[in-house]
């Protein structure tokens, strides 16, 4: 069987797409797969790194700052429907499957056209523009949140399956991991990053509160990006006993279970692996996520009481006294934990892979 993928621009896009064909090549030991993602973009690094083959065509995502950036879209939105055809006559795939981001569009709609079954998975509470337009086509859409099914016309195609986080991620034990980043054991310990580029306003923000966090006798390990390295490296260097400030964190599993309380964005793949690894956490959705998804998932936790939520406007005011609130309180961490335990499942690649080999066998 022939399995094309096409996700990407972010990776919350690509990272599950991965997870899904790592379970595609154990169920089927022959699976031929490629992916297609967008030029230019992070998936031409992360998917060889995978040992996947990629493809890639000219698309671009609407662009919400310069309006005038726009002008040229349909033009590529024709090119990337004749690459995408050309791909697809080129692979001859039994199944497509989107993760979601603007290559996904060309790709599943050129598939469907062609009559080769899709099936699309949504990890965001809210459905973005090309996961409602394709949902209407697509023969099943897998969604990690209930109230998804809200912003989707169709329901009768519509499976529930948890976002799908990479197998390889893992609780460590808390102590070892502490001493790993050579910081004392029976100290509560936070851990904050920002995703790769780190989050200047989350920075901003820890830095002024950090004097009263070193009253309070913490652990903190806190990736601050490329960016702002630097800069508070240089003013915190006084307090490295308690600190760890990173550029990247490599070792994700040790900092995930080195922590009491994390404190990050609100991305479906930060938000998915505290899930899986049960951690309590406060989100800070990045306000400038496209259709404002961050913010819905962090309030689809929060309503569930599986995550504490500020947002980045009220950063400044609330960050302290919620930090202290919740690292004084062991029962209140505790119930954090359990209830976002809830959204995981650690078979969810898996339960995927099995729905995407039915439609290649009926195909």
């Amino acid at each position: 069987m022939k399995y094309l993928f096409a996700g990407g621009g972010t990776g919350g896009h690509i990272f599950p797409a991965i997870a899904i064909a790592d379970e595609i090549r154990k169920l089927d030991h022959e699976a031929e797969i490629l992916f297609v993602g967008a030029k230019g973009r992070i998936e031409e690094k992360i998917v060889p790194q995978n040992n996947y083959k990629l493809e890639v065509i000219s698309i671009s995502g609407f662009d919400r700052q310069n309006f005038f950036k726009n002008i040229l879209l349909p033009v590529k939105v024709m090119t990337s429907i004749t690459q995408s055809r050309k791909i697809i006559r080129d692979f001859s795939p039994d199944v497509v499957i989107g993760t979601g981001g603007f290559v996904c569009g060309p790709v599943i709609y050129t598939a469907k056209r062609m009559g080769i079954p899709s099936l699309i998975q949504e990890g965001n509470s809210f459905a973005g523009k090309t996961i409602k337009i394709l949902s209407e086509k697509s023969d099943k859409v897998v969604i990690n949140f209930e109230e998804t099914k809200n912003f989707l016309k169709r329901k009768d195609n519509i499976i529930k399956i948890s976002h799908p986080v990479r197998n390889s991620l893992s609780i460590k034990n808390r102590e070892d991991s502490l001493l790993k980043f050579g910081l004392e054991t029976k100290k509560k310990s936070l851990f904050i990053f920002g995703g790769s580029q780190g989050a200047t306003a989350v920075n901003s923000a820890l830095i002024k509160i950090i004097p009263d966090l070193n009253k309070e006798d913490i652990n903190i390990i806190w990736q601050t990006g490329e960016n702002d390295f630097d800069k508070i490296s240089e003013m915190l260097k006084e307090l490295d006993h308690k600190i760890r400030i990173l550029k990247f964190v490599n070792n994700m599993d040790e900092a995930y279970s080195a922590a009491d309380l994390i404190i990050c964005r609100a991305g479906i793949t930060s938000i998915m692996e505290i899930a899986l690894l049960k951690k309590a956490a406060i989100l800070i959705p990045f306000p400038g996520a496209a259709e404002d998804h961050q913010v819905k998932n962090a309030m689809s936790l929060k309503k569930m009481n599986a995550a504490e939520v500020i947002l980045q406007e009220n950063i400044e005011k609330e960050l302290l006294p919620g930090i202290l609130r919740l690292i004084r309180n062991d029962n209140a961490l505790n119930e954090l934990r359990n209830n976002v335990s809830e959204f995981s499942d650690r078979d969810a690649a898996r339960k995927i892979a099995e729905e995407v080999l039915k439609l290649a066998n009926k195909n």
